[in-house]
């Protein structure tokens, strides 16, 4: 017979059991490229208690980013959406590189989407795989200002 003490200890357990199978069941994003001189372009992960909770992406305007995903290899039939296609525009991509898959050391092509930053403003990608989901906060940021062209008198 299980005593009311036993009870809550084994539903933490299972509580804490089922928050670490929810959390460990989401791919990797990683940026594959940088932006030029004077643009941003920066993919930074959000870390929780349990490790990386989320990611968020600022972009220059006119700025391409790619961004590759992994869950053990490459993310399997990945799919990216954004929510305004007028702030940030996705291309499938394909990248020159093999990554391991698995833990065999079999390679195959790297999983990636590029992020294109179309007007400033903010919105969501949603990247969607057999391997787990990633929705990425974008920020649009526009580019610098030209410096002011002074004269001199002569």
């Amino acid at each position: 017979m299980i005593g009311p003490r036993a009870r809550s200890g084994l539903a933490a357990a299972a509580a804490v059991t089922s928050l670490l199978a929810v959390t460990a069941c989401h791919p990797m994003l990683a940026a594959e490229s940088t932006a030029p001189p004077g643009r941003s372009a920066r993919l930074d992960a959000v870390n929780g208690f349990w490790g990386v909770k989320s990611y968020r992406l600022e972009l220059s305007q006119g700025v391409a980013l790619a961004v590759s995903c992994t869950y053990g290899g490459p993310c399997e039939k990945l799919v990216a959406t954004s929510d305004d296609t007028a702030i940030a525009e996705l291309r499938a991509a394909s990248l020159q590189a093999l990554r391991p898959a698995g833990y065999m050391g079999n390679q195959q092509p790297a999983s990636a989407v590029v992020v294109v930053g179309k007007a400033p403003g903010s919105t969501t990608i949603r990247l969607r795989s057999k391997d787990g989901d990633r929705d990425v906060r974008v920020t649009v940021v526009p580019p610098p200002t030209p410096p002011a062209v002074t004269t001199v008198a002569r």
